[in-house]
Formats: structure tokens, sequence, C-alpha cells
């Protein structure tokens, strides 16, 4: 047995490590490999003690041997891991954003000896990150929201382009989503392939998220029609896992109320935030929504559309038309009888409800 082994990265505050732990603990297919905590271990070792949250003020020289030192031990372990394990996971940064400038945290030569066979992403709501790291003594007033915003981009953008270097399979998946999903990834989908077996569905869901959370009632039929497409063994991707929106509506509204700061609450601890560090990262926002909203679909096998409102959603027929452009099968569910010619044009087929799509995929032997 040779283990899939992931390259799984997420800046400082993105849940990343917590994420893999709920998969590890809902499966005894996955290891874990924490760099960081490796390379602290690592230095205990060898006489050094790094006071924590001093480690990235080491002379870079300094830092880059323990790296060494500590992928050293880690090629090592992951060659007997990988004869029992079935997947393991190297959970680490591409790049820390520390006192305003990018530093690697990453060694290419060590990244090809191990020769990952998937490289995942994980992020988290931006204003969640900035609350964890107000909260954190290495971190605090570091990093405005704006600057979090780059960081995370920058990390993404990085693990992607290891990736298509490497020429292998890339994921962005949200702290906020469902473990299982990127449980279903490693095994149900990469590793499949890697074994000849046939690998799980992927799907983007598609939605007008304005007017299905307007309403309780279409976003209750939002998530049983999720609940139901996951039943059926599709990996589902849902946009709203993501909601760094969340924070610009607050900001709206204390604006309005003639309020300078806005509150949230993370893990129990309130912080604060500036409406104007929001406004100055509204751009930011709006842009990355966009921009992950369609990585959600290049890295999905299909978009599935579930449409219950009769109102034009410029955003679902922007992703019906980049999906359907870019050689995904696109499936609505729309219960009305007349539809649009221009939704009709750019989707795959059409059905009045999740069971008859559920019926066509399984039709036309996409889903088992």
């Amino acid at each position: 047995m040779t283990g899939l082994v992931s390259f799984t990265t997420g800046i400082s505050g993105s849940g990343r490590l917590d994420l893999l732990k709920e998969v590890a603990n809902n499966t005894h297919r996955l290891k874990i490999i924490d760099v960081g905590s490796r390379m602290y271990k690592k230095s205990e070792e060898l006489g050094i003690r790094i006071p924590e949250g001093k480690i990235l003020d080491m002379d870079p020289l300094a830092l880059d041997y323990l790296r060494a030192a500590t992928f050293e031990d880690i090629l090592r372990d992951i060659e007997k891991m990988r004869k029992k394990s079935e997947a393991i996971a190297i959970s680490t940064h591409t790049c820390f954003r520390w006192k305003k400038h990018l530093t690697h945290a990453f060694n290419f030569y060590y990244l090809n000896k191990i020769d990952p066979d998937i490289y995942i992403n994980i992020v988290d709501n931006v204003h969640y990150i900035y609350a964890k790291l107000q909260n954190n003594p290495a971190w605090k007033n570091r990093l405005t929201l704006k600057d979090l915003l780059v960081w995370r981009d920058e990390e993404l953008f990085i693990t992607r382009m290891l990736a298509e270097y490497r020429k292998k399979p890339f994921y962005l998946f949200s702290r906020r989503e469902d473990p299982r999903m990127l449980e279903k990834i490693l095994f149900d989908v990469e590793m499949a392939k890697n074994t000849n077996k046939k690998p799980a569905p992927k799907a983007y869901l598609s939605y007008p998220i304005t007017h299905i959370k307007g309403s309780p009632k279409f976003f209750e039929e939002k998530e049983e029609t999720k609940k139901r497409l996951k039943e059926a063994g599709i990996v589902i991707f849902d946009p709203i896992a993501v909601e760094d929106f969340e924070i610009v509506d607050l900001a709206y509204s204390a604006k309005s109320k003639g309020q300078n700061h806005i509150k949230i609450e993370v893990g129990g601890v309130e912080t604060v935030i500036s409406v104007e560090e929001v406004y100055n990262a509204l751009e930011d926002i709006k842009d990355q929504v966009v921009a992950r909203d369609y990585q959600l679909i290049i890295q999905s096998d299909m978009i599935i559309v579930y449409y219950p409102t009769k109102i034009l959603s410029p955003g679902v027929l922007s992703e019906i038309n980049f999906g359907f452009t870019h050689n995904k099968q696109v499936y609505a569910i729309f219960p009305h009888e007349s539809v649009s010619p221009f939704f009709e044009y750019y989707t795959t087929k059409i059905f009045k409800d999740v069971d008859s799509l559920i019926e066509h995929l399984r039709e036309e032997n996409i889903l088992q």
C-alpha cells in the first residue's frame, strides 16, 4: 500500500490543523504531520529553545537550516507511513507575511523529494482569522484586515502554482465546510483515481445567495437539497462556506448608525474591528468572493444550480456561464414553468426537483 500524500496549506488562524484533526478523528486512515510543531520540537532536540511566536525572528539562514533538519526527519517518517497509512497530510505554510513583507515557508528540494499527490489550501472567513490573530500575542496588531486578505490570497496562489508546476490536483477548501467532504476528496476522489477506481463526482452548488439567505423557507430547501446530493455520493462545494461579506454587512449597519467599530465573537472571545478598516478592505473582499467561487467551479466536475425564485441573480448567471464555457456540465433545479432562454442556453439539463436530477445522474452512470 502506498499512502496518498497531501500538501495542505493555510495561513495562521485559518484553522488548517483543526480541520485536519476533525477529518483524522472521523477516520483512522489519515495521519497528520504538522510542520510548525515539528520545527519547535526539532529545535529543542538541538538544544535551542525558541520562545513561542519568535521563530520568524530567527536569522533566515538558521531558520532554513532548522527547516531542512525538520524535513529530513519528515522524509524518513513519510517513507514509513506510506507503507502503513492510506493518507498523510502535511500541514504547513507556503509563506508568511511578517513585518510587512513576505517570507518563504517551504523548501523546493524537500517538496520535490516528498512529491505530494495533492495540494490543498484551507481558507476561513477573513474576520475570523483577524479575531484569532488579534488574540494571539505573537500576531496581535501586526496585520490589518486588508493585510490578511492579501496574505490569504498569496498562500492560495503559491499552493496552486506548486500544484500546477508538479501537475497535481489542487483544491481550495473552507474551514467551515463539512469535514466529510475533505475526507471524500482524499479517499473517494484522489485515492480512487490513484487505484484505478471510479472517483466520486464533485459539484459546485450555485444559488441566488441573497434571496436564499433572506428566506428561511428557501434556505431550508437549499440545505435539504445539499444533504440529498451528499447522500447520493457527490462532493459538494457550497460558496457560503466562506462568508467574508458577513463583516461587510456588519460594517454597513454600524456606519448607518453612526458607529465607528463593530464587534465579532469567535471561540467565545469578542474582538473589535474598526468600520474604516473594513471599508479599506472592501474591494479586496468583493473581488476575492468572485475569484474564490470560480476556483470552486474549476475544481468541480459539474455545477448544480438550485434556483427556487424567478428573480434573476447576476451571480448565478455568471457562475453558469463560467462553468458552461469551462467544459463543466451545468444541471439546474428550477421548479417553474417559464425559463429564461439565456438560463436555458447555458445549462446542460433542467430538472423540476432534486430527485429527478439524482435519477438522471444515475442513468448517466455519473453516480453509482
